[in-house]
């Protein structure tokens, strides 16, 4: 699974599993409306959908069983995050709940087979998907629930600080996950990418570049996110560029994964 396809496959999973992870770990369920996991929940089926369509494209044409059983689990996973909806459109909170926390654990086992798919050095296949998921994750959730707070105005400001520091937390995982990505070849001209990207170290380089804009960003999110009321209208903007640059930086990182 090569190529630009592959690479948008292996963002839409981290975005999505990582995006399930932080929102159910952030401690969210039952402080905000339940139109916010119905606006997350929605986000994160549509990349996890993508990412097993482009995913069963390319099994269709491997004999690699590793690669079969990483669909296999993506298609559970996106399923899973469909049934999740659902139950919240029909206001069945408890099974939603549950179908919600069944769909993370199999996003996260996702990400594994994923990276065990991989023939060059899986493990640390394994640790570049999470820690880029980590990241993923955080900047759509910071994204997503700035924009919240202007449909649930008296929401404490807590939940923005939280979310802060899940991106801060997500920015120190994308350095790990760029360096990790020097042991990565550089994609062959002819492939579909850009020339200058084969040119070994650029795209690890350009990584870790944006990588540092979001740390600068980060530092901002978290100011303006202590700092509570309208900030927080800022700290949301802010998050417009950290979406850019994050999925920007792992999709750099991610050229050579497979």
């Amino acid at each position: 699974m090569s190529g630009p396809l592959g690479v948008m496959a292996v963002i839409l999973l981290e975005a999505a599993a990582g995006g399930a992870a932080v929102l159910w770990a952030a401690g969210v369920w039952g402080a905000v409306r339940r139109g916010f996991f119905l606006l997350t929940g929605i986000t994160i089926a549509v990349c996890a959908l993508g990412a097993w369509a482009i995913a069963r494209m390319a099994a269709a044409t491997s004999d690699a069983p590793e690669l079969r059983r990483a669909v296999l689990a993506l298609g559970a996973f996106a399923g899973l995050a469909v049934l999740w909806q659902l139950a919240l459109l029909v206001r069945q909170s408890a099974l939603s709940r549950a179908l919600g926390l069944a769909a993370t654990a199999v996003g996260i086992v996702s990400l594994v087979l994923l990276g065990l798919a991989r023939e060059r050095d899986p493990l640390l296949g394994i640790a570049e998907l999470a820690l880029g998921g980590l990241f993923l994750g955080s900047t759509v959730y910071g994204l997503l629930l700035g924009h919240w707070y202007l449909v649930e105005r008296r929401l404490p400001g807590l939940h923005m600080v939280r979310a802060s520091w899940w991106y801060i937390a997500g920015v120190a995982a994308a350095v790990g996950a760029a360096l990790l990505s020097v042991r990565n070849p550089p994609p062959e001209i002819g492939t579909g990418f850009s020339p200058m990207l084969a040119i070994p170290g650029f795209s690890v380089w350009l990584a870790g570049g944006l990588v540092a804009v979001c740390a600068l960003i980060s530092g901002f999110v978290w100011k303006l996110a202590q700092e509570g009321g309208r900030s927080i209208q800022a700290a949301t903007g802010m998050f417009y560029l950290a979406v850019i640059m994050a999925f920007s930086a792992e999709m750099s990182s991610k050229l050579g994964f497979f």
